[in-house]
């Protein structure tokens, strides 16, 4: 009988005291503990509006790069754009005529996502300015927002600084992420940012190294396959820009550029025919494009 007593009055006390917090709290205005919420998140490209089409890249793969680095966390899912090329017709007709955030919402919901994340890139005094929304699809409410402003090839590190402050607006804080990695990383969407900034720096050798490691990750990402054709438009080897555009073009035929694209195609055939260089095989290709990424590399080093 003593030790049910004791028992009982053990428990009285621990409520008594629940109470006290719950009532301290409430006096206090302090929330009380949420489980995170799950979130699955469709990442539509963001609007370029610079004025400047050197910015298009950013616009489509930041979207992505947040997004796969708001998943690192455990109670964030990503659903791939690509995911949109298998809607049956009548759900992608559903698509046609939208843009902005309007096209971001419908089209997560026909992916089943519940969160879209949305943004655009504009100048500020000759700054890069990115912002970045996630909004509730249901109620199309925002629920993180906020922008900043970067070099062009410093992608990237914005990215990730964007990630954590979205995250942190929807109390899913993110763990520790280290961008050195990104060389081993298996996202595709990584690659392809990291192609940008070097891009962007003028290193074009390793923006066609992570253009490739980009396609060797996810094959159907086709605006690696256009940008890869511009640093090889660049770099005056035309007989590899058809390569590539021919590729982007056999993927995605009907995309917004896809007539400018057939015009810069047509000028590197014309340029190929008249340079007589020979087209050089994938392992040869690949050796040489490594070697001069190196070269490059060696020489930043030395200067």
């Amino acid at each position: 009988m003593k030790s049910r007593t004791l028992v009982l009055a053990g428990l009285a006390a621990l409520a008594l005291a629940a109470w006290a917090q719950a009532a301290e709290d409430a006096a206090t205005g302090a929330p009380a503990a949420a489980e995170p919420q799950n979130r699955t998140i469709f990442a539509a490209p963001f609007d370029n509006e610079t004025g400047q089409e050197q910015y298009d890249p950013a616009g489509a793969g930041l979207g992505d790069l947040v997004a796969v680095l708001l998943a690192e966390q455990e109670h964030v899912t990503v659903v791939e754009r690509q995911r949109l090329l298998a809607l049956a017709e009548e759900q992608a007709r559903s698509l046609k005529g939208l843009t902005g955030k309007p096209y971001a919402l419908q089209a997560g919901k026909l992916l089943k996502a519940d969160t879209v994340l949305v943004g655009r890139l504009y100048l500020v005094e000759g700054k890069l300015t990115v912002h970045a929304q996630a909004v509730d699809i249901a109620t199309e409410r925002v629920l993180a927002a906020d922008e900043l402003s970067c070099r062009p090839e410093d992608l990237p590190e914005a990215a990730l600084q964007l990630a954590r402050r979205l995250a942190q607006q929807m109390a899913l804080p993110l763990p520790e992420i280290d961008l050195k990695q990104i060389d081993t990383s298996p996202i595709a969407s990584l690659h392809f940012a990291k192609a940008l900034s070097h891009y962007y720096a003028g290193n074009l050798d390793e923006a066609v190294m992570q253009f490739m490691r980009t396609m060797d990750l996810d094959p159907d990402y086709t605006e690696a396959h256009f940008w890869m054709g511009v640093c090889y438009q660049r770099l005056d080897e035309p007989e590899h820009a058809v390569i590539e555009w021919q590729a982007y073009l056999e993927r995605d035929p009907n995309s917004k550029r896809a007539e400018a694209v057939r015009k810069l195609l047509a000028e590197a055939q014309k340029a190929e025919s008249q340079s007589g260089v020979e087209r050089l095989g994938p392992v040869d290709h690949l050796a040489r494009q490594t070697d001069r990424a190196r070269a490059a590399v060696l020489a930043a080093g030395k200067s």
